[in-house]
């Protein structure tokens, strides 16, 4: 999947600014895929995503809902990846990957057999510390999301897009209104951010995986 060809929104803000942009990662994030590809090498694809950081910071997986405990299982075009840190209490303890009390969780519903040449977008939903942690790599770098995920995102968040932060698409500045009806007639979306004071690789984006 080729993000060049997807229409840009860009926002131009401050180095500090960027953390209000985490929830957006909840949302969920679009990486492509041209084969079904496991969950460690997927993320080792994505800027900020070392094998050590998923080892020690990643404790939660889910895979289309469902509590996973292996970084090895192949996920087909289509799957929704939810990672999240170490979540507190009897809940975190049972889908903890790995967790002594992994066998306390309800069973998951049958496989569904999905074509192993399917190609297409995995969503990525980052939570808690893992948010906060990588939005500051993955913003810059582009994000694609729908566009109806994006509108959703920042209908509930105005304060985030008012000055100094600017937006533009495809290199047309818009104010906050333009921006929500603009994104909402976009199926796909790519959003990138310029930060205030840091240099970024303007030839860098979201891989699609191929590996």
């Amino acid at each position: 999947m080729n993000t060049f060809l997807l229409p840009q929104l860009t926002l131009a803000l401050p180095a500090e600014a960027v953390l209000g942009f985490a929830s957006l990662l909840q949302h969920g994030m679009l990486v492509g895929v041209d084969r079904p590809v496991a969950v460690l090498p997927l993320l080792l694809t994505l800027p900020g995503f070392t094998a050590e950081y998923i080892e020690k910071t990643v404790q939660t997986i889910f895979i289309n809902g469902v509590a996973a405990d292996s970084f090895d299982q192949l996920l087909p075009a289509g799957s929704t990846l939810a990672l999240s840190a170490a979540m507190p209490g009897l809940a975190g303890a049972i889908f903890r990957r790995q967790g002594l009390h992994g066998t306390l969780r309800s069973q998951p519903e049958a496989k569904v057999a999905i074509p192993q040449s399917a190609s297409g977008f995995i969503t990525l939903k980052l939570f808690n510390s893992i948010a906060t942690d990588r939005i500051r790599d993955l913003l810059p770098h582009g994000i694609c999301c729908t566009g109806k995920r994006f509108h959703d995102f920042a209908a509930q968040r105005e304060y985030l897009f008012q000055p100094p932060v600017a937006v533009s698409f495809a290199d047309q500045p818009l104010e906050f209104a333009e921006l929500l009806q603009t994104v909402a007639k976009c199926p796909l979306l790519l959003v990138t951010a310029n930060l205030f004071g840091n240099q970024i690789d303007p030839g860098r984006s979201l891989p699609c995986f191929q590996g």
